[in-house]
């Protein structure tokens, strides 16, 4: 293995080869052989058709007819300048997923209120000649005035940290908008919307076990082309402005022998961010508004010195990629079939 292993190029970290167990499921490493790597790679992928699936397995019907619905992501919040009642400038920004709306707006503070929202909103819905099924927002200390703004309209509100084009829209309105107006105050910005917080990890649910995970990493030409493939679960997030198509993009794949079930479950949880916390030896995946669940610990290794060494790769990789990353799920059977893949950002990159 490690003769293997000096010939494998590390910077590019295609994958880190070992397959690693995932809490509750302690199994022996195992080498990660090239023909596997290969299938990995290859641009044609297989589903099953659905049928007869229990109303347990409901998410199935569920996300994969919702998975070309039309999705905005809304954010209501102060921003950083003050006007001239040394008040703090309120906006409504409203984006759709893939960039085809954009609602900007200033909001009297006078006027910040549920009832306030409801009407503006069901104004946009009204002249919008694609309406959205499903609308998200990520800011936690908004949670009671949306929810109750959008309580009684005919679509789905949906709490996440899955806001990728909100998040680069509003990046870019702080470095390009904000400070050209009167009243800025750079010290209100925000310098990240989505920091890890120091705090204690959930106990991850049966329900989002795999049974082992490498490391790996695709070009972005790759990830591209597994959008138009047959894949039964995915989500992909807009690639920053001029990345390079042959930029290696780090990830972790799980391998299961439920493939479909565990990616059903997964594009369930509003997934947004996966990071290795080095300190205490972690592998996190974060969801929803602020959980985090506590995925593996990769220090099981019997050579303590390179315990550490592919989470620190991800992470370097992570941040040479601006942030993406992406997680995949892989079945156990022949033909390899990646049942689900996302591609994710990490905020303050």
């Amino acid at each position: 293995i490690l003769a293997v292993l000096k010939i494998i190029e590390f910077e590019r970290m295609f994958c880190f080869c070992f397959q690693r167990p995932i809490l509750g499921n302690y199994v022996k490493k195992l080498f990660l052989g090239s023909q596997n790597i290969e299938n990995f790679k290859k641009k044609s992928y297989s589903r099953a058709k659905i049928t007869n699936y229990s109303k347990s397995n409901k998410i199935f019907m569920k996300n994969e007819i919702e998975k070309e619905e039309i999705v905005w992501e809304i954010d209501f919040f102060s921003r950083p300048v003050i006007d001239e009642n040394g008040k703090k400038l309120w906006e409504l920004i409203v984006v759709d997923q893939k960039g085809d709306f954009e609602h900007i707006e200033t909001v009297p503070n006078n006027l910040v209120n549920s009832k306030e929202l409801k009407k503006r909103i069901n104004f946009l819905l009204e002249k919008s000649s694609k309406k959205p099924k499903v609308i998200k927002f990520f800011r936690s200390q908004m949670f009671n005035m949306i929810n109750i703004a959008l309580s009684d309209l005919d679509l789905i509100v949906r709490p996440s940290r899955r806001t990728f084009s909100l998040y680069s829209k509003i990046s870019e309105r702080e470095e390009k908008v904000y400070p050209e107006m009167k009243g800025y105050r750079p010290f209100m910005r925000e310098s990240d919307f989505n920091t890890s917080l120091k705090k204690v990890p959930q106990k991850m649910p049966d329900a989002l076990r795999g049974e082992k995970y490498i490391f790996a990493s695709l070009s972005s030409s790759e990830l591209s082309s597994m959008t138009s493939g047959d894949i039964s679960f995915s989500g992909f997030c807009p690639l920053p402005t001029n990345f390079d198509k042959n930029q290696q993009i780090p990830g972790i794949v799980i391998y299961s022998e439920r493939a479909r079930s565990l990616s059903g479950w997964l594009d369930g949880i509003e997934l947004c961010n996966v990071f290795c916390d080095l300190e205490n030896k972690n592998l996190i995946l974060e969801c929803g508004l602020d959980i985090q669940f506590l995925f593996a610990k990769f220090s099981e290794t019997k050579n303590s010195k390179n315990s550490n060494f592919e989470p620190k790769f991800f992470e370097k990789n992570k941040k040479i990629s601006q942030g993406m990353h992406f997680v995949a799920v892989q079945s156990y059977s022949k033909q390899n079939e990646i049942a689900g893949i996302w591609t994710l950002k990490s905020q303050g990159f």
